[in-house]
């Protein structure tokens, strides 16, 4: 349950729960947290939930789904666009796993502020043009396709960044809601090893996920949960390195690093790393198997690849 770790707060560019725990966001978008919904978010990697219907649910019905999504551990942002804020917030502010996403109004942002007596992350939702340097704003939550923003986003605002929506995978009418699995695990893939994090969606048929919630139909949930238990094992300290590496990669700087190949079919990859042994694993992201060398390396080294796509390189000390 949320409540073992007591809130998420704002650590750096990165999460954590109050009692120190890292928290990676693993978000999906539905309208409400409905029972089947719910049902079908205890069995998918999925810990926070963006609510999009939350303005047309009653305070009453809003209070009962944050409480049952805070028992099976997921986080709910809350939309209070078109809400009384003063009431909703005042009302939703004793649940350890609710968050704020508010209008792009000062003035609604202040009343947040004032009636959130837990001090929720709050955000707004905009694009890359969205002014999210206020103090008050906790993290940027933004639509964006092209994922690789996240980093040069995250060094400017030196705050948590999430693509709340990139697209979903689905068979959607839609382009941005017609992308492949594979399509939708890249753009995740790509997001975190940038440093920050990239919410799933679903859109297949006539009641998609994204809009009707009830059961998760596509192949790109069970390779998110793939990644979340290769993010649950890192160290603390995260942080991309764009200066030093060619491919998206995250670095715990003399302990750790996660460099994703995305539609790469490189051969071998080369690194330069002081002391050692590291032990290193080969990830094929897709068929979601983890490959380690049988020898340990120091110093400069290159690691022989498949010339696959949707590769990633873990490196850990032996």
């Amino acid at each position: 349950m949320t409540g073992d770790h007591g809130p998420v707060r704002v650590h750096g560019t990165r999460f954590r729960y109050a009692d120190g725990t890292p928290f990676h966001p693993w978000t999906t978008a539905v309208p409400e947290a409905d029972p089947d919904t719910l049902r079908a978010l205890a069995a998918s990697p999925f810990n926070r939930v963006r609510l999009t219907a939350s303005a047309a649910l009653s305070l009453d019905r809003l209070d009962q789904q944050i409480g049952a999504l805070g028992a099976i551990g997921v986080q709910a942002e809350v939309m209070l666009h078109g809400r009384d804020i003063p009431e909703t917030v005042e009302r939703l502010a004793g649940h350890p796993n609710v968050w704020w996403c508010a209008p792009e109004d000062p003035e609604a942002q202040t009343d947040v502020q004032e009636y959130d007596h837990g001090h929720h992350p709050l955000t707004v939702y905009g694009g890359v043009r969205t002014d999210f340097g206020a103090p008050w704003i906790t993290h940027a939550s933004l639509r964006h396709q092209q994922v690789r923003a996240v980093s040069r986003l995250t060094e400017d605002l030196c705050k948590p960044v999430l693509i709340d929506d990139c697209g979903a995978e689905g068979d959607d009418p839609e382009p941005d809601a017609a992308l492949s699995a594979e399509e939708m695990v890249f753009r995740v893939w790509e997001g975190v090893c940038r440093g920050g994090y990239v919410a799933h969606g679903e859109a297949y048929g006539p009641r998609p996920w994204k809009d009707h919630g009830g059961r998760l139909r596509g192949s790109s949930a069970p390779r998110v949960a793939f990644l979340r238990s290769i993010l649950d094992e890192a160290p603390l300290g995260l942080a991309h390195t764009p200066e030093t590496y060619d491919a998206s990669t995250l670095e715990a700087p003399g302990e750790y690093w996660l460099q994703y190949l995305g539609p790469h079919r490189y051969p071998r990859r080369p690194f330069d790393l002081p002391g050692g042994p590291w032990r290193v694993d080969v990830i094929d992201t897709w068929n979601m198997t983890v490959r380690t060398l049988d020898s340990t390396h120091t110093g400069s080294f290159e690691v022989e690849l498949p010339a696959e796509p949707y590769l990633a390189i873990r490196i850990r000390r032996a």
